[in-house]
């Protein structure tokens, strides 16, 4: 049974009788009549789901202590159902496969569950989601929107978002002895990302309104294709001025050192001219004893935000061009080279591609008969025209 009680301090409390126990849970409501009219229509549900068995402590009181205890209880005067709820088996999960992920990578799983998965079937027994509800969980992300009216989540992204859920609850039906909800389920055909490489004058007219502190590091990216992380990872020992060769041996991701992407992205980049006399000027000027080669105001390497909201987006704006990511200084890169009859090979081992195909899927309407294999086509290309 449930009840409604007044504290004394005119506080309204819940008052639940189940399984032999009492459990008190306050609320920060006052005994006022619209107050109490809410509580009442709230106590009556309770009391109805109490009647069917339906009750669920987690629903109306999801941050109580109390919650497990009464879980406890529950499940011990209901043997059939022992099947964990999907947060609690999602958490599990999380800590289980945690090991095998970067911690870049485990930041973002978490946070898709935490903002997304959780809140929306955390109450739920593993067991008891369905396809349905997943459908109508998918098409309520889809219709999000921004204030401009555009959406809010890609496709891609959503498909991404849903994945930890389908092999939760996958994991669930195989440990838990159930049958699996979701055979039926399959993912969002995904968009192709459009990509905004820059001309060769837009690349003139971004590098003379960038920061002058600031323009070696764009030169960088522009020449050689690198990842924003990779950039931000580089370390002097990996410039080796000797051989002209940039070897890229981590990644900067979230604050902290990591793992470079794949086996192929541990590669070596020769410096043109140009990418070697960006560096040089960079070391004149080097202060403090940081190892890393570019420093953001914090004294740590640049993140993604402080590149893209104190840099990249006001010097397009500056320059008068229009709005597009900061990752299109990588397809800008690979656009020129193709432009400048680069051989498709030296251009893909740059980008640290595994092979060529992706180069010629993304980029194939700028491919020509290309030759050259070591950067300098390039270098020349941008050099005549004034850069570099």
């Amino acid at each position: 049974m449930a009840q409604i009680r007044i504290r004394p301090n005119g506080r309204i409390q819940f008052d639940i009788h189940l399984y032999g126990c009492r459990f008190r849970e306050g609320t920060k409501l006052m005994d006022t009549p619209k107050n109490l009219a809410n509580a009442k229509a709230t106590l009556k549900k309770m009391s109805a789901e109490i009647d069917l068995g339906s009750f669920q402590y987690r629903d109306y009181f999801p941050n109580s202590k109390k919650v497990a205890k009464f879980e406890q209880l529950q499940r011990a005067a209901h043997p059939d159902r022992q099947y964990p709820f999907f947060d609690n088996f999602a958490n599990q999960w999380f800590e289980r496969k945690k090991a095998t992920w970067k911690n870049s990578y485990q930041a973002t799983i978490r946070a898709a569950l935490d903002k997304y998965l959780i809140p929306e079937f955390g109450n739920t027994l593993v067991n008891e989601i369905t396809l349905s509800q997943v459908d109508y969980f998918r098409q309520a992300l889809k219709e999000g929107e921004k204030k401009d009216g555009s959406r809010l989540l890609s496709n891609r992204r959503i498909n991404f978002l849903l994945w930890p859920l389908v092999a939760i609850v996958s994991l669930a039906a195989e440990e838990c002895k159930f049958e699996y909800p979701l055979r039926r389920y399959k993912s969002l055909k995904e968009e192709k990302a459009e990509s905004h490489p820059m001309t060769i004058d837009e690349v003139r007219k971004f590098l003379a309104k960038a920061p002058l502190k600031w323009k070696d590091y764009f030169i960088i990216r522009f020449w050689t294709g690198m990842r924003s992380c990779e950039v931000h990872g580089l370390e002097w020992e990996h410039i080796d001025f000797d051989h002209k060769l940039i070897r890229i041996r981590q990644n900067w991701v979230n604050g902290e050192v990591c793992d470079v992407k794949t086996p192929k992205s541990r590669r070596e980049l020769k410096m043109c001219d140009t990418v070697f006399d960006a560096f040089k000027r960079i070391q004149a000027v080097k202060t403090g004893r940081s190892n890393f080669v570019f420093i953001a105001p914090t004294g740590l390497p640049p993140s993604t935000h402080f590149i893209s909201r104190k840099l990249w987006f006001p010097t397009l704006k500056s320059a008068g061009l229009k709005p597009r990511r900061p990752y299109e200084t990588r397809h800008t890169a690979a656009v020129l080279h193709i432009a400048a009859h680069e051989n498709p090979l030296y251009i893909s081992q740059m980008l640290g591609h595994s092979d060529t195909r992706l180069l010629f899927e993304v980029y194939a309407p700028y491919v020509a008969n290309a030759s050259r294999l070591d950067g300098s086509a390039f270098d020349s290309l941008m050099k005549s025209e004034g850069l570099g």
